[in-house]
This record gives structure tokens, sequence and C-alpha cells, in this order.
């Protein structure tokens, strides 16, 4: 063989090599791509049947109870301690189909259906909690009642009238009647008061209202001009809200100010207490819309209680609402949040006194969270799955 066959067979070689390493090298990434994807079904915890189905509620905390129920369904399932077993019990509506929650701090108001067609016909029923029985019935002619909302001691209500499905009124309960306090403005959205007793009323489109001392304000207030607000809430006196386009709204520092995310929020909040902290507000939690299978929510850091910029997911870093991000992104985090809630302590009108709880350093109180189509979810023992 000559010199230059053999220099043949040697780039033939080496062409052969290459050509097996720039394989391996595309197949390694594959390969640990595989080993993510099994390594998050192994520890995707076995899912269970949600005792409460389907798309459930927001949820209403009133007198050491929480209230939830299955939109369109005709159950409310009541979580309490009031026979000294913690747990679930449910009643019926008295007719028709289930709309939302809202409380003024001493009973339940439920929006509901008679028809169970929510554009032909809605009413706004009280459940007096201290007979256990359905007593008052409101409507308010040519609208049909859409949301449901309650914050300093009122309810508020949403409403779209009937001949124009375009215009919408705001509506106010006064403990005697259901009054329109304003119309031609976007759906009601949700509802808070801050620390100055201000009323805050999030509209979708027309940004966010202020109501004080008896009067709604004619204007939104500056910084929420034709915001798309799909979620309000106190946070220690401060108001933070979100909108479907990836928009925080906070007024922590005096007026609303904004930053974006480029997350779609649900409206769904809820302020998380640290055991670690003496439980005190850590968190502030935003259920989050995502795309593909990205779903669940985000963790807003609290600064000394108060809302902060600061806005990543759980179990990122502490403090977080979860022990395994991995467990919590193969559970929750493929559905969207639509509301979500800690449990609160019996100081709160919750129904778990924490304190009873202070011998088990592993225990943590239930969070609970609406699932868009799956039922309600509970987070218990370090993991998120159904509320059985």
């Amino acid at each position: 063989m000559n010199k230059k066959q053999i220099n043949g067979r040697r780039m033939r070689y080496s062409l052969h090599f290459l050509f097996v390493l720039l394989i391996l090298f595309c197949l390694f990434p594959l390969s640990c791509a595989q080993d993510s994807i099994f390594y998050d079904i192994s520890i995707e915890p076995e899912p269970k049947d949600p005792l409460i189905p389907g798309s459930p509620t927001n949820m209403a905390v009133v007198r050491n109870r929480l209230y939830v129920g299955t939109r369109m369904g005709n159950r409310i399932y009541c979580y309490s301690n009031v026979t000294g077993n913690l747990g679930w019990s449910s009643f019926p509506i008295p007719s028709g189909s289930l709309g939302e929650l809202a409380t003024d701090g001493n009973d339940l108001y439920v929006l509901v259906f008679p028809t169970g067609e929510p554009l032909e016909s809605s009413l706004l029923s009280r459940y007096n909690i201290s007979s256990n029985s359905w007593d008052l019935n409101y409507s308010v002619s040519g609208y049909s009642i859409q949301s449901l909302y309650g914050a300093g001691g009122k309810i508020f209500a949403g409403a779209q009238q009937s001949s124009n499905r375009q215009s919408f009124a705001i509506l106010i309960y006064d403990s005697i009647n259901l009054n329109i306090l304003k119309t031609g403005t976007s759906f009601l959205t949700g509802a808070a008061q801050s620390a100055s007793g201000e009323i805050f009323l999030g509209t979708a489109g027309s940004g966010i209202f202020s109501y004080n001392q008896g009067t709604l304000g004619s204007n939104s207030v500056t910084g929420t001009q034709d915001a798309n607000i799909v979620g309000l809430t106190d946070v220690e006196g401060a108001i933070v809200a979100v909108d479907g386009d990836g928009v925080v709204y906070s007024n922590a520092t005096g007026n609303f100010s904004r930053i974006i995310t480029g997350v779609s929020y649900t409206g769904a909040l809820c302020v998380w207490r640290d055991r670690n902290s003496g439980w005190r507000p850590s968190l502030l939690l935003m259920g989050v819309r995502g795309r593909g299978s990205r779903h669940g929510y985000q963790e807003m850091i609290l600064n000394n209680g108060m809302p902060s910029w600061d806005i990543r997911s759980p179990g990122d870093a502490n403090p977080t609402s979860v022990r395994s991000q991995a467990k919590y992104a193969a559970s929750l985090g493929t559905h969207p949040v639509m509301s979500i809630l800690q449990v609160p302590d019996a100081s709160a009108g919750g129904p778990l006194n924490y304190y009873s709880y202070a011998g088990d350093p592993e225990w943590e109180p239930p969070i609970f969270a609406s699932t868009s189509k799956n039922g309600l979810w509970s987070y218990r023992n370090g993991e998120w799955n159904a509320e059985e």
C-alpha cells in the first residue's frame, strides 16, 4: 500500500470518527430531555378524583367557614370545623345553577341563574348562616347579573344590560336593596378595600374605580385608564391588580404604578403566610394561564408584608409556597388556576386554629385552588393534588 492510499484511509477513518461524534452529540440533548420527561412522570403525584369537580367557583370565607361550589352546578360545599370535625359538607342552592360567591362578613351571597341560562335570568340570593336557610333574593330589571364580589362589608355585582350586551353596570347591595351604582362601564371583575377604607373596583376595559364614602368616582383612578383588569385584592391595605395581558398594578407607594411581566393572569390572587416568619404575609400567589401545559401560579415577594415587583415561579427560592418545584410543575403547574386561597386561621375568620398544630413542625395550612376544568385542588403534605 503506497503512501497516498494510507493517507486516504486515515482520512476516511477520521471522517467516520467525526461523524460518530456528531451523532452522539446530537443524541445527547435528546437523551437528557427524555430523562427529564421520565423524571417528571416519576414524581408526578397519582391523580385523585376531585370532591368538587369541573370548574369550581371562587371561594368565600365567612364566620369560620369556607364556601365553594361548581360553576353551573347546584350545590355549595362548606369546609368547616363547626361540628368539631374539620371537613367538607354540602347543601343545594334553591333552584337553577350557580355563578359566583361573595360575603359581607356576616352571610353568604350567591349568584344564581334560575333557568340555568345566565343571560335569561339571574338572582342575588342570600344564605343566612345563622339559620342555615335561604332568605332573600334580589334582581335588577333590564340587567343580567354576571359577577359578584364582597369588600368592606358591602356586596358589589357586575351586570350586563339585557337590551345591549355591550353595555355593563356596577350594582351595590346596601343591606336593603340591590341598586345600580354606575352604568355604561365595562364588566366588573373585582373589589378590594384599602387600609384607608377606600374600596377599589376593577373592570375589564375601563380600569379601576374608587368607591369612597358612598360615592363612586366618575373616572378610573390615575394610572389605570382603560386597563383590562381580571382581578384585584388587598395586601396589608395596599391594592394589587392584574390584567390578562401580563400587567401588574399596585398602589403600594401611593398612586397606581405598573410593570409588564408578559404573563397572562387569570385574576386568582391570595396572600400566603409563612410559618417560618410567624405567619406574617410573605407572598402573593397569582394565578396564570400559560401556553401548552405551563400554567399554575406565580409568587410575588412581599417586603414587610407590602407588594414588590419581585415575581417568580413557585420553588425558585425561599420563601416559597411549595417544597418541590418539580412536583408542583408536574401537578398543579399544568392547570390554569382561576381562584386560590390559603385557608385562614380562625382569628382571620377561617376554619383552622394554626397554633393547635404547633407541635407538628411539618404542618402547613392547606391551599385550595380552583382549576379551569379539573376541579378543586389542594396543597397538603408537600404536594398538589385534587381535593378529595
